[in-house]
């Protein structure tokens, strides 16, 4: 069986964490990278798709609130609607792309990620997850 070339798409919760959790995904995408894979990091792609534009519709002010904390798509349709696009433009990402999925610490907790592992799964791309550290007792995090 042919193979596809070492492209992987980092996954993991967003909604509820401080800067949409962006910290972690560029982290840990600069760490694959220096592991020789190319990355899909779905935080750059929401900063080039902002800078852009291209995904809509927008609100009347024609700025989405940018708030992680109450971005809540169940109950405001702009949210659900801008959640629309992002889902399909990441499960193109994979789809089409991608040879496996690195799934962050939370990642069970999102909706977005649990979607994005079930797409991986079905396609039988590789998996690897996040795997927490043991805390050291002196550690003071």
């Amino acid at each position: 069986m042919d193979k596809r070339s070492k492209v992987i798409y980092v996954a993991g919760p967003m909604r509820g964490y401080d800067n949409w959790n962006y910290d972690a995904f560029n982290k840990h995408s600069e760490a694959l990278r220096s592991k020789g894979w190319t990355v899909v990091n779905p935080a750059e792609l929401d900063s080039n798709y902002a800078k852009e534009e291209k995904i809509g519709p927008w609100p009347t002010d024609g700025v989405l609130e940018s708030d992680p904390h109450s971005f809540n798509p169940g109950v405001n349709y702009h949210h659900q609607e801008f959640l629309r696009e992002v889902l399909l433009r990441d499960l193109t990402y994979i789809a089409r792309e991608c040879s496996a999925i690195y799934m962050l610490e939370g990642w069970e907790n999102s909706k977005g990620a649990k979607a994005e592992w079930a797409l991986a799964k079905a396609l039988s791309l590789e998996i690897f997850y996040q795997i927490p550290l043991p805390k050291n007792e002196n550690d003071a995090s």
